[in-house]
């Protein structure tokens, strides 16, 4: 919704109702933006700490326990070698934010079993950044848009609204970023702890089956997000419904600005 107000603030159209869209999607993303990270982010986060301390390690890229756990904001995991290269940490931040204790320990993947590991290690810290990333991104994004708000500047920000048009895709990244997050770090168990992925392929269900649904549900999902992207831009460069344009006041100030309440119709004009 911001971003379809300062896509319409941007190009000079249907202002007054880009101002509307604006002001709603800065004002609940703000919120929304600060929720995910406190209590519905924090809480998630100390959930896989405590039931699946495997997957924390392999998602923070810690090989080794350590006292005063660095968090990691940057590098690349390498699994043979058992280390991070090129990291980029905040020293002593992932056991503060995982058990409120700046020395606490946190165990890492050598303190684990390698068949409890999850599978693809790498991919799972990727795209757990990524989804951390952006939505840290969102809070400063937010935030700040909401200052300027206050401030009765966002209107006339560009760079601004640049921002926030730029960033709709975002979200849609990070929501499946999560979902990547979630699907590999619970492998390899299909239940927790108790049933194995490998275990749960059914006999009776051959491989062709599988694939056979696989692909019918991408394609499917494929049709669903062309249409739904043909279908937002249809509706985002048609604007809102003629039928509902502003009037009175609103039409005038749209029109390109307010006569003066002094002036007053005379006989046949103005």
């Amino acid at each position: 919704m911001a971003g379809a107000g300062a896509f319409y603030l941007l190009t000079k159209r249907d202002e007054i109702y880009g101002r509307t869209f604006l002001r709603a999607g800065v004002l609940v993303g703000t919120v929304a933006a600060i929720l995910q990270l406190f209590p519905t982010g924090d809480m998630q986060g100390k959930l896989v700490a405590y039931n699946q301390q495997p997957t924390l390690a392999a998602m923070e890229g810690l090989f080794e326990s350590q006292e005063g756990a660095p968090l990691a904001i940057l590098g690349q995991p390498d699994v043979e070698k058992r280390k991070l290269d090129n990291p980029l940490e905040v020293p002593m931040m992932l056991s503060f934010l995982t058990y409120r204790q700046w020395r606490a320990n946190v165990k890492g993947l050598s303190d684990f079993p390698q068949a409890e590991w999850p599978d693809q290690i790498p991919l799972l810290y990727y795209s757990y950044h990524v989804m951390v990333g952006l939505g840290t991104i969102f809070i400063a994004v937010m935030v700040l848009a909401s200052l300027l708000l206050w401030s009765g500047i966002l209107y006339d920000s560009r760079w601004m609204l640049w921002v926030l048009l730029l960033c709709v895709p975002l979200p849609y990244i990070a929501n499946t970023a999560g979902w990547m997050t979630a699907e590999l770090g619970r492998q390899p168990w299909l239940i927790y702890g108790l049933m194995r992925t490998a275990s749960g392929i059914s006999p009776r269900v051959a491989a062709g089956n599988a694939w056979f649904t696989l692909i019918g549900f991408m394609g499917m999902y494929t049709v669903l997000a062309i249409l739904w992207l043909f279908l937002i831009y249809r509706e985002i460069e048609l604007g809102p419904d003629p039928g509902n344009r502003p009037t009175g006041e609103d039409a005038i100030v749209a029109g390109g600005g307010v006569r003066r309440a002094g002036w007053e119709r005379s006989g046949s004009g103005w």
